[in-house]
């Protein structure tokens, strides 16, 4: 029965982690035009360039916490 459950709680948590991936991928293509944001596994990837001192990257930075 434990090892039921902890499967089944190994899926809830395997499907929220990839729903917040998403989530935060959104996010970024909305603020970061320009930029390709991709989901690859358990990261999201950007891809592009952009200025070391553009304020946006303190709000991605935001995103990690």
């Amino acid at each position: 029965m434990m090892d039921a459950l902890e499967e089944r709680a190994r899926l809830i948590g395997e499907a929220a982690a990839e729903r917040v991936r998403g989530q935060v991928a959104a996010a970024l293509r909305e603020t970061l035009p320009g930029v390709a944001v991709e989901v690859v596994g358990d990261d999201v990837v950007l891809t592009g360039r952009i200025a070391p001192d553009d304020p946006r990257l303190r709000w991605i930075g935001s995103l990690l916490r």
